[in-house]
């Protein structure tokens, strides 16, 4: 990422990109929850853990959407099961990895093996 975090390469995807490739990276708000608020389709190794600052939440009944600010920009979240959270707390995500998506960034075309 341009901030200089970094995240795990998921298998799918590692006979397709080489270290320094620039992709577009995406994660859809069902595979980014605050940790123990989600249900993750892969297993606990396909599960990143990074602390997030919340910037907006809107409360939905049973789930709340939840807004963090990662790499300058602000993602989307969905919490189960929600507890409060106020803007600007810095809360433990998960996120997961086994349902990224990568794309090349000259061509738009998706890099999963």
């Amino acid at each position: 990422f341009a901030s200089g975090e970094k995240l795990p390469l998921p298998g799918q995807f590692k006979a397709n990109v080489a270290t320094g490739d620039k992709v577009v990276f995406g994660l859809r708000p069902d595979d980014i929850y605050p940790t123990g608020h989600g249900i993750s389709s892969g297993g606990a190794a396909d599960v990143h853990q990074i602390e997030l600052p919340i910037t907006v939440t809107e409360p939905l009944g049973n789930e709340t959407l939840v807004f963090v600010e990662f790499n300058g920009t602000d993602w989307v979240s969905r919490m189960l099961n929600p507890r409060p959270l106020r803007p600007g707390e810095r809360v433990a995500m998960s996120l997961d990895m086994s349902q990224a998506h990568l794309f090349a960034t000259e061509t738009g075309k998706t890099l999963r093996s």
